[in-house]
């Protein structure tokens, strides 16, 4: 067990201070904790050359500096000059490398701070080497261990992007997000992400597999929607580098798109001829399409609205809760209390009078819920499915004209509009 164990004297010369002044440190707990031999104290070398290692590397841009030119006889190359202290001889490292072909300047950057632990291990291995023979002292008897479990090496090179997304990611990301959060990564993973890339271990997908898989989703899928998928593989990379599965993320590049078109913009003529379509249909429609212009309801909203929110007293309506696939959860936006305009305060307490069935503002009834009053559900509003006559006892859903039920697209419309909203409650 020679040149196990470090005596006071020393780890003080390991340190580059006196025997006092480690003393002093180890009562304000600034080195490892030490453990007695007889009335001294002594610390286990291997456990002082890790702590040496984790300072240095812990200690950020403070004690490290990394700088980056471009590498003359390889333009596609950087040169890093990478320099540090050595946290025994408190002396500068200095060593200058090259970069692998084909990165980027902060991925560059971030290969030579991976550098920085066998640069320092080096360092640190040449100055014990240096260092003079420790002193002679009477070996202890062993103290027995139990054994640790072995550390599965494999599994970070062994893991792919299939097993990582199921065993990993979707269990402490993915379910603590919202319902319709948590479909968007499911169904982009299992139609776009996984066929591609599902089968190749983490450490695998670099940059060009990904510009590979971009080209690949971009010949069917617009701009936009590849974006969104590209989106979400750089969000499970992230992941997996805090969990260190990986060593670095890939830089990933999005596609350019377009400015989106301006929304149309209603008239006063095509508000009021909204309006008058949706009365000759039904109060329902009406309520609908005041529910959206007036007070900018989103249709998932208006699905979920309660006669709990509504204050028709006070005049407003408390917005906190929308609808996604049968389940309740909290908007898109902020959660807030908008001002009931005279038209729609109107609209809603006729409702009330007229159909009080159930905790929800609106419901509906036809063939598709078996003439059984059942929630409204986005697309039984939206242009695919017009609200039904549920009230009317209709036997089953009937279409209506685009602008009677166009909720979402007047809701669009609604920042134009709120001064004719003001004029109809004045």
């Amino acid at each position: 067990m020679e040149g196990a164990i470090l005596r006071v004297e020393e780890f003080a010369e390991l340190l580059g201070c006196t025997p006092n002044a480690l003393r002093q440190r180890v009562a304000r707990g600034n080195v490892p904790p030490p453990f007695k031999i007889g009335c001294s104290l002594a610390w286990l070398r291997e456990s002082v050359l890790e702590w040496l290692r984790d300072c240095s590397r812990s200690a950020g841009p403070a004690r490290m500096k990394i700088h980056l030119r471009p590498y003359k006889p390889n333009p596609t190359r950087w040169h890093v000059d990478v320099k540090l202290m050595h946290p025994a001889t408190n002396t500068e490292i200095r060593r200058r490398l090259v970069a692998p072909a084909g990165l980027s300047e902060a991925q560059a950057r971030a290969w030579g701070e991976l550098q920085v632990p066998r640069i320092l291990g080096v360092a640190l291995r040449a100055s014990s080497e240096r260092s003079p023979p420790p002193k002679q002292i009477k070996e202890l008897p062993a103290v027995r261990r139990a054994p640790s479990a072995p550390k599965d090496i494999s599994q970070k090179a062994t893991m792919t992007l299939d097993r990582f997304y199921c065993e990993r990611f979707e269990i402490e990301h993915v379910r603590m997000q919202k319902p319709a959060t948590r479909a968007c990564y499911d169904g982009n993973f299992r139609n776009h992400i996984r066929p591609q890339l599902g089968a190749l271990p983490l450490a695998a997908i670099d940059e060009d597999r990904i510009m590979n898989f971009r080209a690949r989703i971009r010949g069917r899928l617009n701009a936009v929607t590849c974006n969104l998928v590209l989106a979400l593989l750089a969000k499970m990379l992230r992941v997996a580098k805090r969990m260190r599965m990986i060593d670095a993320v890939p830089e990933i590049e999005k596609l350019r798109v377009g400015r989106a078109a301006p929304k149309p913009v209603y008239s006063d003529e095509a508000i009021d001829e909204l309006l008058s379509a949706a009365a000759r249909l039904s109060e329902e429609h009406s309520l609908v399409l005041l529910l959206a212009l007036d007070a900018g309801l989103r249709v998932s909203e208006i699905c979920a609205l309660e006669w709990g929110d509504v204050d028709l007293k006070g005049g407003s309506v408390l917005i906190q809760h929308n609808t996604y696939r049968g389940q309740r959860q909290t908007p898109k936006g902020m959660i807030g209390r908008i001002v009931l305009t005279a038209a729609l305060r109107e609209a809603l307490a006729r409702h009330r009078a007229r159909e009080p069935i159930g905790p929800l503002v609106l419901y509906r009834r036809s063939s598709f819920t078996r003439d059984r009053w059942a929630p409204h559900t986005p697309a039984s509003i939206s242009p695919h499915g017009a609200p039904s006559a549920g009230g009317r006892g209709a036997a089953e859903e009937r279409p209506a004209p685009a602008a009677a039920y166009g909720a979402d697209a007047a809701r669009d419309a609604r920042r134009e509009h709120l001064h004719r909203a003001g004029d109809r409650a004045a």
